[in-house]
Order: structure tokens, then C-alpha cells, then sequence
């Protein structure tokens, strides 16, 4: 084990360097969770579990490789080195590598999207004279951005590894354990009162008009986290382990446990893997042209890396983004756009022209523009993560994620119509552009034949992923 740690620990700097964000809150907060979570149960002997887990991540990893999947495959196999010449490890030290993970901050920006939305609208019929205007509170000509900070992955990533920090402290202190189940539920508390300490976070910034940026900003968010998050939580998570928690006997025995061939032989079997999977995530990955539709007039068609293609026109710019299957994280507007320096203002869910679309002003310093964005396979549209991939879980076709952008709203609304029609296939000037739709279902739903109506057909390269139908 002595030797099979720190090669681990290369492993991990080298093969995720370009996956973890080193020097962020969330990744510093859980390395330092980790010794107040840990503990290793010396009377138990270390089970196999994590070996089976580690390689089932790894094949995954093989079929898609995507860095999620390498590091809990690296992080299990850690895991299972510690669990055989230590003892059997709690789920804590887990739930922490999980939480302090880039993806998991991924997910909580995405998914807590909406709940923003509704807390905007809920703290702006709270101040009086408020009005709100998608994550916009306007109050006394003043207005106020409920952005990914206010309730996105900073103060909910903090919530729940101090959350797993407080049932870790009172668990060493009582010598009492929750289940499994009950911990998952403990924590969910965390999670609804770091909900409620962002909303009345949110209304003291707004009524006492407190702007970003500043001391007084920054101190109401910190007294909002542990006034309505850390001390209920400290309550809370210590009546529910000395009520609900299983009392560990104390018992003297101890088993050394000395390598083995088998131990051996599962060490040998996991190392190489995770070697090779170093050595995937370092090596470069081609630009593959994926399925590159039609130029049409007016139009630059660009492939970019990652299955994204670029449509650019003096009225717009367009990008369908792929997603290859349900458990793929996509490139969301909201993340992308802020790599090139724009904020996000007005950020709503809309209808147009019966169409549910997400929409968004984007501000650099004077340069605004109108974005939107939706998901769409072909067959269904829809603005909702958990629908799509819950669509494409059951059988469905992959989605693509949609995102048109102009220099304003009415260019957007005309793009938008013509890219998007409100129902079926067809209608004067109408262009579709769709992603992952076989070359069958692609003649059928959308050519028919390449006569229908003087519409043109075209079926790019040998996998038929994108068409381009469209009027001559």
C-alpha cells in the first residue's frame, strides 16, 4: 500500500489536471472535510466492493471517455487499497470526493437553475415596489442579478460539505452512526435550508439595496450561510445521530491484514488499468468533423471540437450543441457564454410563437446581445434537463441543446421561427437543423424524397447523424 498511494496520487495529479480546478472553494473545503469525515473500522475486514465498482467505472470509461468517469474509478480504487491493509471505510469520505468533484459543481449550477427563477420571483413579491424580470429584481431603479452565486454551485457545494463536516464531527464524538439512508437525508436537509438561507439572502440584498462587489455583500452572504444554514444544521444533524444512530461496540480484535495473492492480483489488476486511463485522458483528442450539415446561404458552417457545430450569419449565430446520451454533461449557454466574458441579465423562460424557449441578455461592458436556448431530438423539445434525459433514458433519440444568439430580441424571434417551427416539418422558408437521427429516420421525418415540395434532401458522410432540409 506503501508504494501503491502515492502512485495513485500521480496518477491523479497528471491524469486529471485539466479536470480539477485546483485552487477552488469547493476542492479546498473537501480536502479539508476528508480527515473529519474518515474513519476506517479496524474490527471489519475491508470487503471487495470497491474493487467491482472501480472496474465497472473504468469500463465505462473505455466505452465513453469522459474524465467523470476516470476519477471515480482512480478515487474507488483508492479506496479499495485503503479498505484492504486498513479497515472498512463509512460513506462520508465518499460523498465528500463526489461533492468536491468538478462535475458535481457542474450539475449543481445546472440543476439548481430553476430554483433560482423561482426564488427571483418569490424574494421580489417579498420587497415591496419590487419587480422582477427573469433572475433581474428591479427595486428602486437599482437592479439586482440572482446569478450561480446566490444559488448555484458556491453556497451549495459550501452547504453540503459543511453539512458532511458537522455529522462527521458529532458521528467521532458520540460514537453513534447513521445508515446510509439516513445520512442521504440529513444532508438533503442541508440542501433545503441552504434554499431558504439564499432566499432571505436575496431579499435583504434587494430591500437594503447591498450591490455586488462589495464588503457588505460578501457579509450578508456569510451570516446568511451560517445563520440559516450551519447552526440549524448543527441542531438538527446532532438530534437526529443521538436519536437515529447505531452505537459501535468497542471491541479489541483487530485483523492485520497482510497481502495476499488475490489482494495482490485485484492491486495488479486496477493499477494498470488506471495507468492506461492516465495515459487516454493525456492523450489528444481530433477535431472529428461530426456530421457536418449543408452550407446554406447566408451561412458559415463550422465543426468545432466537442460534437458542437457553429452556424454564423450577419444575423445570427447559431450553435447545435450534441449530446451523445442521457449521462453526457452539455455545454450550457450559461457556461460557455461566461468563458468569454458576457453576464447573464434577464435570464427567463419564455414562449414564442408557441415555441418554450429560455432567454437571456448577455453584457459585456457596452456590447449587449439576445440569446436562447432549447434541447431538441428531431421528435420532442423541451427547456428541462431532468425531461430530456429521462427521454433519452427510456429509449429515446439523443437531444441536441439549441442555442441561437443575435444583436436583438426582434433578429432573434425571426431566427428562432425559422430554425424552430412551432409544429411538424414544412411551412414557406422553413430550415431545420437537427442531431442524432439515423439516415432512415431522417428520409422519413424529414426528406421523404429529395422531390418533396422542391425541398432539397442531404444526408451528411457515412454516419447520418445531421441533415440539412430546406427550400431551393
Amino acid at each position: 500500500m506503501r508504494i501503491l498511494i502515492p502512485v495513485y496520487l500521480v496518477l491523479f495529479l497528471v491524469g486529471l489536471q485539466h479536470f480539477v480546478d485546483w485552487q477552488s472553494a469547493g476542492f479546498l473545503l473537501g480536502l479539508a472535510a476528508l480527515p473529519f469525515t474518515t474513519e476506517f473500522d479496524q474490527t471489519k475486514k475491508g470487503s471487495q466492493r470497491y474493487f467491482y465498482i472501480s472496474i465497472g467505472l473504468f469500463a465505462l470509461f473505455l466505452l465513453v471517455p469522459v474524465h467523470t468517469f476516470y476519477y471515480l474509478a482512480l478515487i474507488t480504487a483508492v479506496v479499495f487499497c485503503l479498505e484492504m491493509y486498513v479497515g472498512r471505510i463509512n460513506l462520508l469520505p465518499m460523498l465528500v470526493m463526489i461533492c468536491m468533484s468538478p462535475v458535481f459543481r457542474f450539475w449543481a449550477d445546472l440543476f439548481t437553475f430553476p430554483i433560482r427563477l423561482q426564488l427571483t420571483a418569490l424574494a421580489g413579491s417579498v420587497v415591496m415596489g419590487a419587480k422582477v424580470e427573469g433572475n433581474i429584481i428591479s427595486c428602486s431603479g437599482q437592479d439586482f442579478s440572482v446569478d450561480p452565486a446566490c444559488m448555484g454551485l458556491q453556497m451549495t457545494v459550501t452547504a453540503m460539505l459543511c453539512g458532511m463536516i458537522i455529522i462527521g464531527g458529532f458521528q467521532k464524538k458520540y460514537r453513534k452512526y447513521l445508515s446510509v439512508g439516513m445520512t442521504l437525508g440529513v444532508l438533503s436537509v442541508a440542501f433545503g435550508l441552504n434554499v431558504i438561507g439564499n432566499l432571505i439572502r436575496i431579499i435583504c440584498l434587494v430591500q437594503f439595496k447591498i450591490m455586488p462587489d462589495t464588503p457588505s455583500h460578501e457579509a450578508v452572504g456569510v451570516m446568511s450561510l451560517v445563520g440559516y444554514v450551519i447552526v440549524p444544521f448543527v441542531f438538527f444533524s446532532r438530534y437526529m445521530i443521538m436519536r437515529f444512530g447505531t452505537p459501535v461496540v468497542v471491541e479489541k480484535k483487530i485483523y492485520r491484514i497482510v497481502p495476499t495473492g488475490p489482494l495482490l492480483l485485484r492491486n495488479g489488476i486496477l493499477l494498470p488499468c488506471m495507468i492506461y486511463g492516465c495515459y487516454v485522458n493525456l492523450r489528444p483528442r481530433p477535431v472529428v468533423a461530426h456530421a457536418l450539415p449543408v452550407k446554406t446561404a447566408g451561412y458559415i458552417v463550422k465543426n468545432l471540437p466537442d460534437d458542437v457545430t457553429q452556424l454564423m450569419s450577419k444575423d445570427a449565430l447559431v450553435y447545435v450543441k450534441f449530446i451523445p446520451s442521457y449521462y453526457y454533461s452539455e455545454h450550457h449557454p450559461m457556461i460557455c457564454w461566461k468563458g468569454s466574458g458576457y453576464t447573464f441579465e434577464k435570464v427567463q423562460e419564455q414562449v414564442w410563437d408557441g415555441r418554450s424557449v429560455y432567454t437571456a441578455l448577455l453584457v459585456e461592458g457596452n456590447t449587449k446581445l439576445y440569446t436562447a436556448w432549447w434541447y431538441d431530438n428531431g421528435k420532442h423539445r423541451t427547456n428541462s434537463q431532468l425531461t430530456w434525459r429521462w427521454d433519452v433514458f427510456t429509449g429515446a433519440r439523443p437531444y441536441s441543446l439549441i442555442n441561437v444568439t443575435a444583436s436583438d430580441e426582434a433578429t432573434l424571434r425571426k431566427v428562432i421561427k425559422t430554425f424552430a417551427p412551432a409544429s411538424g416539418v414544412g411551412g414557406e422558408g422553413y430550415a431545420c437543423f437537427i442531431s442524432a437521427v439515423d439516415k432512415k429516420f431522417a428520409v422519413e421525418r424529414f426528406c421523404g424524397s429529395s422531390e418533396r415540395e422542391g425541398g432539397v434532401c442531404e444526408i451528411n458522410g457515412g454516419n447520418g447523424n445531421h441533415v440539412w432540409w430546406g427550400r431551393k
